[in-house]
């Protein structure tokens, strides 16, 4: 069952390119963006991305905090195939992680960037994470690069 998300802003760290245009890209720390410098183009790479920027039409390179706005869906514990990974799914009130990578850190966060809970997997890459504490509220839960949302009804 998917929660659908009105498009909600949330603060967060950003790398922004201010171009001479006017025009303003903006990159989340969360996505971990790696800046380089050729001779003529900044070079923003990401986990899904990499943009080149002529230099000679940039503005200004800053980081800043800045709303971001979020609209992906909220998943709950009954059944997610589509969205989330197939290392993780839902059974019996708990997130089950199977295959992940072994004795890697699942971070699990509020919406508004606080730390809820942390776990780690075991040696085969396996964990439980009991939902029962986290119900009625929108949490984020993270482990190497993946990165999904889950409310417990």
């Amino acid at each position: 069952m998917l929660f659908p998300v009105t498009t909600m802003a949330v603060e967060q760290n950003v790398v922004a390119i201010y171009q001479q245009s006017g025009e303003v890209a903006m990159f989340a720390f969360a996505d971990k963006p790696e800046l380089s410098y050729s001779a003529t183009h900044l070079i923003i790479s990401t986990s899904g991305t990499t943009v080149q920027y002529p230099i000679n039409q940039l503005k200004k390179v800053s980081f800043e905090k800045a709303d971001i706005e979020i609209e992906e869906p909220i998943v709950d514990n009954i059944d997610t195939p589509d969205i989330v990974p197939e290392i993780f799914s839902f059974r019996d009130g708990q997130i089950v992680i199977n295959g992940g990578t072994p004795n890697s850190i699942v971070n699990i966060y509020t919406v508004q960037g606080t730390q809820a809970a942390q776990y780690r997997l075991d040696g085969n890459g396996y964990a439980t994470v009991p939902t029962d504490s986290f119900r009625g509220a929108v949490y984020i839960l993270q482990n190497g690069n993946v990165t999904f949302k889950f409310v417990k009804p």
